[in-house]
């Protein structure tokens, strides 16, 4: 080992001075090598931590500039650094039994850069109330005054989730705040000064937008902390040989210590991937019910959010965070007190097998999703909603999730590579549908279904103009998961009991419907609060209107004159493509059998019901959705 790196100083200074992925590599061995000297027990050295182990984080996972993107991103190109990051971060690896071990030993505490918490985070932090704290989020349990104190573990577990946020959040040193064991309690000493920032649309530095899932280093870490600290049917615990989680009770790791990790860890990733720098980042009823003012928030929402996209990456991250946790089977245990259990003591959890986590995920989920279609800006490159798109597209099919989906995020083992046979599941899962099990799950999960493809829709005529073949590839897979019989019967029934009158005899036949109406309702106010009547300039639906659904209405803003308005426009936009089109204009005859199928029998039919006498004869006589056929040259200046 080079001298200079003998030393905590020393690590920290070849760490900030690597910036290419040679140097990294090298950095990294030298941890490595620093760490396995010292084993994890008491003689790990504290200097380790306070010097060494800022710097090393801020390096793993910020991208100071262009031209010195982190280690993880860096890897991108090169196979050595990726195999010594997976030996370093992986859950056996060196740096995380260092990070447990000084826990254990409670050598020191840190706080994270308060300019990178998600905003309403900070604004918590400020308020000078903290009897409803752990009620808020299990994030704030470390909160003394106006800092947030996490252990080791935490700390590392709050830059792992930064990594993908929009970038140029902060240029912030990569010195920590910290606290020793001596002073933690009383005061806090900043170890660097903190820049002013600037947001920004632009990815995080050094990121490839094109990247894929399954050659992304930071996935394939996601996968294996998921497996690690939450509990999963898809990762069965491996008695006796855990890292992290499944620890012996010598180690004084005990299960409701290993569900608090699970439960943190989880709150960390959706705090910072999907509530983010929302403004209405809590359940309406509970801010009110605890005299939360954070709607003060509001006031800042078109300046903060507008004109923001997903960072590249950031939406396959999401992807296998809902496969996973959707995948999950845990039991709630009693004394987890957080909003979560707050929800869940107003409404009955998620019956279906999606299981304990689901709740957690609707709403900032929804909203995530709901902010990305709104606020994506005009001429943008959409593959970064694209890839939040297919997240959507995974959390209304959780039923077509398997295990062989998984096999892509393994990190390899121990001086090996992975090996994964094709098994007979992977061959079923085309056929996997929808069944009468997940009839909870969806209908707890409704406006996933009905008022987001709504939401949809307008983005779609948003950006027609400028990406229609994959603007029309979206369109085709929502109709295709709404085309399933089943399930489209579960939507439809939904819709009209929301909308009608029932008699005694028709509710009796509704009963498992009409249970969910009221969450139905409340979710709907909830979860669009503050951006239905958002005027977002080029949609068609986010103007100031009192919320409903609108899937099967078939006014102006009903999904089904939405969409037909929208092929139309996208005819128009077909003929002016340069070369061969043959691709999209197949997708866009997929789309118009898929209409037929999702509209056929509820639309065009109470369509014909609601029209004046005369209008009957000039409406199709058989009932026939509407299919807009390739317009002339002639005809163009309809559709501008």
């Amino acid at each position: 080992m080079p001298p200079e790196t003998d030393s905590a100083a020393g690590l920290a200074a070849a760490v900030l001075a690597a910036s290419t992925p040679r140097a990294a590599a090298e950095a990294v061995s030298s941890v490595a090598a620093f760490l396995r000297r010292h084993h994890a027990g008491a003689d790990q050295p504290r200097a380790f931590f306070a010097d060494a182990l800022p710097a090393l984080l801020f390096r793993l996972f910020v991208s100071r500039s262009p031209d010195s993107p982190c280690f993880v991103d860096l890897a991108a190109a090169d196979p050595a650094l990726v195999y010594l990051l997976e030996s370093l971060l992986a859950p056996s690896g060196p740096l995380l039994v260092a990070l447990a071990a000084a826990d254990r030993h409670s050598l020191l505490r840190f706080t994270f850069p308060r300019e990178r918490l998600p905003d309403w985070l900070g604004f918590a932090l400020s308020s000078t109330a903290t009897s409803s704290d752990q009620v808020i989020s299990p994030l704030l349990a470390g909160r003394v005054g106006s800092k947030l104190h996490l252990s080791v573990f935490e700390y590392y577990l709050f830059w792992f989730a930064y990594h993908p946020i929009p970038a140029a959040a902060a240029k912030v040193a990569p010195g920590a705040s910290k606290v020793s064991p001596s002073t933690w309690k009383t005061s806090l000493k900043p170890r660097a000064r903190l820049e002013s920032w600037v947001s920004t649309i632009a990815p995080t530095a050094g990121r490839n937008p094109d990247e894929k899932p399954h050659t992304s280093l930071y996935l394939k870490l996601l996968y294996a902390y998921l497996k690690e600290l939450v509990p999963s049917d898809c990762a069965p615990p491996r008695g006796g040989c855990g890292t992290l989680l499944h620890q012996s009770a010598r180690d004084g790791v005990d299960a409701a210590e290993s569900f608090r990790r699970a439960e943190f860890f989880v709150h960390t990733l959706v705090q910072f991937w999907l509530v983010g720098n929302d403004f209405s980042p809590l359940p309406v009823q509970t801010s009110r019910a605890y005299g939360l003012p954070l709607l003060s928030l509001l006031s800042r929402a078109n300046a903060a959010l507008s004109e923001r996209l997903p960072a590249p990456g950031l939406g396959h991250a999401v992807k296998l965070l809902v496969m996973y946790l959707n995948s999950s089977s845990v039991r709630r245990l009693p004394d987890a007190r957080n909003v979560f259990d707050a929800m869940l003591s107003r409404k009955k959890p998620c019956d279906s097998p999606a299981g304990y986590w689901n709740p957690l995920l609707q709403r900032p989920l929804y909203r995530f999703m709901l902010r990305t279609l709104l606020f994506c800006p005009m001429g943008a490159d959409i593959k970064n909603v694209a890839q939040a798109f297919s997240a959507w597209m995974v959390y209304m099919e959780p039923w077509k999730v398997q295990q062989d989906d998984f096999n892509e995020y393994d990190l390899p083992p121990p001086g090996g590579r992975n090996v994964h046979c094709v098994s007979d599941g992977k061959r079923q899962k085309c056929d996997a549908e929808y069944s009468p099990a997940w009839q909870g799950y969806v209908l707890s999960n409704y406006l996933f279904y009905s008022s987001l493809v709504v939401h949809f829709l307008g983005f779609a005529h948003k950006f027609i103009h400028s990406d229609v073949a994959s603007v029309l590839q979206m369109v085709s897979k929502v109709l295709e998961v709404l085309g399933s019989s089943e399930l489209l019967g579960l939507i439809y029934k939904v819709d009209a009991a929301y909308h009608s009158n029932l008699s005694d005899s028709q509710s009796c036949c509704l009963d498992h419907v009409l249970k969910y109406l009221p969450a139905i309702r409340e979710q709907l106010q909830d979860w669009e609060d503050g951006l239905s009547k958002h005027n977002t300039d080029g949609s068609f639906l986010h103007v100031a209107r009192s919320s409903n659904l609108r899937l099967f209405s078939f006014d102006d803003n009903g999904a089904y004159n939405l969409l037909k308005l929208l092929l139309l426009r996208a005819e128009s936009e077909i003929q002016r493509l340069p070369g061969d089109a043959m691709r999209t204009l197949q997708t866009l005859d997929v789309i118009k059998s898929n209409m037929k199928k999702v509209f056929y029998k509820h639309v065009e039919s109470s369509q014909a019901k609601n029209l004046p006498e005369g209008e009957h004869n000039q409406h199709h006589g058989r009932g026939d959705v509407f299919i807009p056929k390739h317009p002339s040259q002639g005809k163009a200046h309809w559709l501008i």
